[in-house]
């Protein structure tokens, strides 16, 4: 995987093209910028923004103007935060370090501190909330719910044992209410993935799908991408580049999607083992790719939609994309966040300057969007979609 970070991060040097500039950048003229660094996606409640920095620190803004109101450390001390996402819980906030810690959300008072028993790092990999219960992924093998009251535990379930030859990491959980669904990837020499989803209130296992291979063909079918979830359907992507979509009720396979075609015009050229973003609007599948190119298919037809190919920006971010109202955000790895019409694929906004470091998902709020990087903390407006034409 070390060979991709290298191509990835190629795209931090490059410039952006003129005919770039013809699309709104929304950092020209940004409702707030907050100057201290950021790291992953924040989150938003009420009037209060929350974020995570690099040195360990949970911070809270106003989301009026992006004054600070307060900031707590972790206490951790390892070189760098491991986790990469904050999310509110009616009164709390939760930070995802190495283990989860919880702080009020208006004074910033400590709450609670999960550290797991069993496993570790619960930190990495935080999914949804539903409730009053949080539901993570971990580098351990596991998925945690636990009560965002009192930081204990509700369940655990160990989706593979790990052993010296074989680590697992179980990412960010996704649910309905009645089911949680995680992707999951277990690391040997020849990667294995899949799909489980757990019962919501006790942790059982209902079901699991494990990404087919070919024995002619046997490329690594790590998760390439967090799943999603439709109505009827659990979606995921694996690391051959295919999109796998079961019975969200059963885990019975309803249809799959192929890798995309190459060669791909940009600083990625071709992509056998892939890493692939994913978000849902309406009628939409909307995926991404280490080449750049942002594909959207018909859920009902699987029947490509539309195809936006940015490969001269490098690769797009491997989290799920935020989709809000009809419009999806997809950043990139080279520092770049675009907000595209999801229905038609047409680009409403984009920023233009890498060096804001601009490479997480964003968290949408009312008429902002708050997006966190190295260059700070930001408040857009939303982009907006075309209104339709008159009847005539």
């Amino acid at each position: 995987m070390t060979r991709w970070i290298f191509f990835l991060l190629i795209g931090l040097g490059w410039s952006v093209p003129s005919a770039a500039q013809s699309v709104l950048d929304p950092s020209e003229s940004p409702l707030w910028h907050a100057a201290a660094p950021g790291r992953g996606m924040p989150a938003v409640s009420g009037s209060r923004v929350f974020a995570l920095n690099r040195d360990h620190d949970v911070f809270a803004l106003s989301l009026d103007d992006g004054h600070e109101l307060w900031r707590r450390s972790t206490g951790e001390t390892s070189p760098t935060t491991e986790g990469f996402k904050v999310t509110t819980a009616g009164d709390v906030v939760i930070a995802g370090d190495w283990d989860l810690y919880a702080y009020d959300a208006a004074t910033g008072a400590p709450r609670w501190t999960y550290r797991p028993e069993v496993g570790y790092a619960p930190g990495h990999f935080i999914g949804d909330v539903t409730g009053a219960r949080l539901f993570t992924g971990s580098g351990s093998g596991h998925v945690y719910a636990i009560d965002t009251t009192t930081g204990r535990e509700v369940w655990h379930h160990e989706v593979e044992h790990m052993t010296d030859d074989a680590l697992v990491s179980v990412f960010e959980p996704k649910t309905n209410g009645a089911l949680v669904v995680a992707c999951y990837t277990i690391y040997t020499p020849t990667d294995q993935g899949g799909m489980v989803a757990l019962d919501s209130a006790s942790g059982q296992e209902r079901w699991r799908y494990r990404f087919p291979t070919s024995a002619s063909d046997p490329l690594r079918v790590y998760c390439a991408g967090g799943a999603v979830l439709t109505r009827d359907l659990a979606i995921a992507a694996a690391g051959d580049g295919r999109i796998w979509a079961v019975d969200l009720a059963t885990g019975a396979l309803r249809w799959s999607l192929p890798p995309l075609e190459g060669p791909f015009d940009g600083i990625i050229t071709s992509a056998p083992q892939e890493l692939r973003g994913l978000a849902v609007s309406a009628d939409r599948l909307i995926v991404g790719s280490l080449t750049g190119y942002l594909t959207a298919y018909d859920l009902a037809t699987q029947k490509l939609a539309w195809q936006y190919p940015q490969g001269w920006l490098g690769s797009l971010a491997w989290s799920n994309y935020t989709e809000a109202d009809g419009v999806v955000y997809v950043p990139f790895i080279s520092g770049f966040i675009h907000a595209l019409d999801a229905a038609t694929g047409t680009p409403l906004w984009k920023t233009v300057d890498y060096t804001q470091s601009l490479f997480s998902p964003v968290v949408v709020a009312g008429d902002r969007v708050i997006a966190a990087g190295r260059s700070g903390v930001w408040a857009f407006p939303v982009a907006r979609r075309p209104a339709p034409p008159a009847p005539h």
